[in-house]
């Protein structure tokens, strides 16, 4: 049987048509969060030219996404629990297409931070938002591989937002592509508002799970109750440590990275950088087939062990000829797909009721991690003068990721160890 055939068997395909409006649609929303996620890396040229950026600020305005993404995530996840999937994607999707015209707009760096914060203030709820669509109209036998299926799209988003953004922007400059960006994330909020439905119920037929309306007070008890779990700052600690190493060069310093290392053009790092996004796809649509053969943990074990290897090796960089470097940014997309399991734990860990606050509180710690990354990266670069001593430079932040990631598979043995002792109670 395929993924989806399971939960074929005996529906009518006005049930089928229902349920694929509302995932599509949610996977629609989902490719533009991750490709304005992802879209400043290769116009850091561009804005460093326009506004004389140093290191650091521009560092600041990356990472100032993903602060913003991280600390909406608990809201966000009280949101989609209280309010619905559908009216928080379409409301999402509007106010980032406002975030983006105001950067494409901006006459200063200040007015770029307002943007990029708004942009991130929009896009928050998304990720939780599809994934509660998920276990709303398919099967929990099958959330992993749907989980897997949705960071695909995503990754395929951020695949959009590096080679081919980068010849947009060649072409038509960075100011008028983002005004474009803007266009089309309304159009996305129209399209959610039209075709997604929140559960089988809103359209007449069973739920596959017990869903109830929640009150604002059962949903803020909910929320006490969840943070007060031991267990949910495990998958939240792996996905912090996992997810910053690798978004640092996905979203803001992969290119110059190249550029300073491997000596490359900025199309030619693009396409280097594209191949993070390549290489996680193609682990996430494996994802659903080797957790089912392997189980959860020994996945991400493996996985994050690899990944680890890879940051150490990267130590090495400066000595690479440049298929080297290609292969090595499509082998940290792959083995960074060992992240995945996380949502599907908090989402056991808080219960189906509260599975959005859930899965948000392991989605902020991602960001919160990745926002950390960035910063940071941009400041230790600019601590050792990188324009000056760039190998030096470079390695040290490199170091500070290559840390990170061997942080996050401690975290998964730890987080292992303590289910095993709770199986034992």
């Amino acid at each position: 049987m395929g993924i989806f055939d399971i939960i074929h068997i005996g529906m009518n395909k006005s049930f089928s048509r229902s349920r694929s409006s509302a995932l599509f649609a949610g996977l629609a929303a989902y490719f533009f969060v991750f490709f304005v996620r992802t879209s400043l890396t290769v116009v850091q040229p561009d804005l460093q030219a326009t506004f004389s950026l140093s290191a650091s600020q521009f560092s600041l305005l990356t990472s100032v996404y993903f602060y913003t993404y991280a600390l909406m995530q608990i809201p966000a996840g009280v949101l989609i629990d209280y309010w619905g999937p559908r009216k928080s994607i379409a409301l999402a999707m509007i106010i980032a297409s406002v975030g983006s015209w105001i950067f494409a707009s901006a006459p200063n760096y200040s007015t770029l931070l307002l943007g990029r914060f708004i942009s991130a203030l929009g896009v928050s709820p998304v990720y939780i938002a599809v994934l509660k669509l998920n276990s709303s109209w398919f099967l929990p036998v099958e959330f992993v591989a749907l989980t897997g299926i949705t960071t695909f799209i995503g990754n395929l988003g951020a695949l959009v937002s590096s080679a081919p953004l980068a010849l947009l922007v060649a072409k038509i400059g960075w100011k008028a592509s983002f005004y474009s960006i803007g266009i089309i994330t309304l159009i996305v909020s129209i399209i959610a508002l039209a075709f997604i439905k929140d559960r089988p119920s809103t359209v007449g037929f069973e739920d596959l799970n017990e869903q109830n309306s929640l009150t604002w007070k059962e949903t803020m008890a909910g929320l006490k109750n969840i943070i007060n779990k031991r267990e949910i700052w495990f998958p939240t600690l792996v996905y912090f440590f996992s997810l910053a190493p690798v978004m640092t060069l996905q979203a803001a310093w992969g290119v110059p990275l190249l550029h300073n290392l491997a000596h490359v053009s900025t199309i030619t790092a693009s396409y280097i950088v594209m191949l993070i996004a390549v290489g996680f796809m193609t682990a996430a649509l494996a994802s659903g087939m080797l957790t089912a053969r392997l189980g959860e943990l020994r996945f991400s074990k493996l996985f994050l062990l690899f990944s680890a290897i890879l940051w150490i090796l990267l130590l090495t960089a400066s000595y690479w000829p440049i298929y080297v470097f290609a292969l090595w940014f499509f082998l940290i997309g792959f083995t960074s797909a060992g992240y995945m399991p996380v949502w599907q734990w908090g989402k056991e860990i808080a219960g189906t009721t509260f599975s959005g606050i859930g899965m948000a509180i392991v989605n902020a710690g991602g960001f919160l991690g990745a926002a950390f990354g960035q910063l940071f990266y941009g400041v230790v670069l600019d601590l050792f003068h990188w324009k000056s001593y760039t190998t030096i430079a470079f390695s040290m932040s490199n170091l500070m990721l290559t840390m990170s990631s061997v942080l996050a598979f401690v975290t998964l043995l730890l987080y292992e160890s303590a289910k095993r002792s709770r199986r034992r109670r």
